[in-house]
């Protein structure tokens, strides 16, 4: 896995867990590699990730929806 993807998923962790879990050693590589605008899309991205899924958690699952079954015509012309 290249070092990018393994420095946002450390980073992705943080903003979820603990934000200040991140090393001075974890920030200095991740302004290297990342501009400022892509930290902050990052950031914002990860954490509305986490919110939609606690509203969905809150939510509950979704209302048993019925099943329409629709038959599918063969070549000939019926209907199977």
């Amino acid at each position: 896995m290249p070092e990018r993807f393994k420095l946002a998923l450390r980073m992705a962790d943080a903003v979820i867990s603990d934000p200040s879990g991140l090393t001075g050693a974890d920030q200095e590589a991740l302004s290297e590699e990342f501009t400022p605008a892509e930290l902050a899309e990052l950031a914002l991205t990860v954490a509305m990730a986490a919110g939609f899924s606690k509203a969905a958690i809150a939510w509950g699952p979704p209302p048993v929806i019925p099943v329409t079954e629709v038959p599918t015509p063969t070549p000939t012309g019926t209907v199977g």
